[in-house]
């Protein structure tokens, strides 16, 4: 099913008379992207919302997903003299085993910050000495991303931009959250972002395998409120949809080019996943016909510590829903966004970042 809504959306206080109005028993509601975390925490929607209706959240949040050991080869490889790693700023203070980015760079590593992954082609074009290693994270529509980059790469021939891939699979990551879900699910609040990629429909397997309505909502508050009474509508009417709430930004089949390249550069591949441990085809990786560019392929002998969280942190927990940050003993006090123990308090949609920064729900 996809929703024809035209005009403007209603106001937050006619969403939340409504959803009042519906909810005459405890439902679960999942929202697996950060980003609807996000408006959650900046809006305290959850505190909105009838007690009966119970907002989690799942493992959207790329960068709380990876394992130490992927910052530990960022560092390795930083130790070359001849490497810069060129990232996002997100990354900078993501620990590792046992430091991190930002330390390296204070200690004479080559790391700089970039905004697009285009400056960092621009980058290894003008510096064709050294290598420069991106590190990419994100799910299908960052992918896409670092899939163009690597083919506008190998057009213009440059050989020396490499990347160390986690990109993650959404579809994967949120059947893994259905799975291990100590709460009954009764519906589902997708990403609006990745749907713009991939199409909504990209989504149904999941509403069909589970049995549950499923939404792909956008990230205004009232995007938010309006997937929340659409789930309801649906089990009230006993349906099990898969239902498009952002037409403006949402197809069926979504973006065709997004597909052609994770197809041409990308195959499925286990990944760890904090939380969850090792996932079976949760990741993409570079294909073997574009090794060059693979970071991984390039780094043969590189020497890695035994990939280690930080003691005490509870971000794995966080991430399965079982814990909430402020559970944490560390949270506000020894992990803080100035000095964080994880990705799930460093990174700017990690869901520690978002309770210390708005408060918990």
């Amino acid at each position: 099913m996809e929703n024809n809504r035209t005009g403007k959306m209603q106001d937050t206080k006619t969403l939340l008379e409504e959803i009042k109005d519906m909810a005459d028993r405890p439902v679960h509601l999942l929202a697996v992207c950060s980003g609807h975390r996000a408006t959650e925490a900046k809006h305290h929607l959850a505190k909105l919302l009838p007690e009966e209706v119970h907002l989690h959240f799942g493992p959207g949040c790329p960068a709380c997903l990876i394992s130490p050991a992927f910052v530990d080869k960022l560092l390795a490889y930083s130790q070359r003299g001849n490497v810069v790693i060129a990232t996002f700023n997100d990354l900078l203070g993501i620990p590792g085993s046992r430091s991190t980015l930002e330390k390296a760079r204070t200690a004479g590593a080559d790391i700089r910050v970039v905004s697009n992954i285009w400056d960092m082609l621009l980058l290894a074009k003008k510096n064709r000495r050294k290598r420069i290693v991106f590190p990419a994270l994100g799910f299908e529509s960052a992918a896409a991303s670092t899939a163009a980059a690597i083919l506008q790469a190998k057009v213009a021939g440059i050989f020396n931009f490499q990347v160390l891939t986690d990109h993650r699979r959404m579809a994967v990551c949120l059947e893994m959250a259905l799975q291990h879900a100590s709460f009954p699910v009764n519906g589902v609040i997708a990403s609006g972002r990745v749907a713009a990629s991939m199409g909504w429909d990209y989504f149904r397997p999941l509403s069909n395998k589970f049995h549950i309505p499923l939404v792909v909502s956008g990230y205004e508050p009232e995007n938010l409120l309006e997937a929340v009474r659409a789930l309801l509508q649906q089990m009230k009417r006993n349906s099990r949809e898969t239902e498009n709430l952002f037409p403006e930004a949402v197809s069926r089949e979504g973006n065709p080019k997004s597909h052609q390249l994770l197809e041409e550069v990308f195959e499925p591949a286990e990944a760890y996943c904090n939380g969850f441990g090792t996932v079976k085809r949760a990741a993409f990786r570079i294909k073997n016909e574009y090794r060059m560019f693979d970071a991984e392929k390039v780094f043969l002998d590189v020497t890695l510590p035994e990939p280690a969280f930080a003691e005490g942190c509870l971000c794995g927990e966080i991430m399965r829903g079982e814990k909430s940050p402020a559970a944490c003993p560390h949270f506000g006090k020894s992990c803080n966004p100035v000095n964080a123990m994880g990705a799930c308090m460093h990174s700017e949609e990690g869901p520690c970042r978002l309770a210390f920064l708005y408060g918990p729900k």
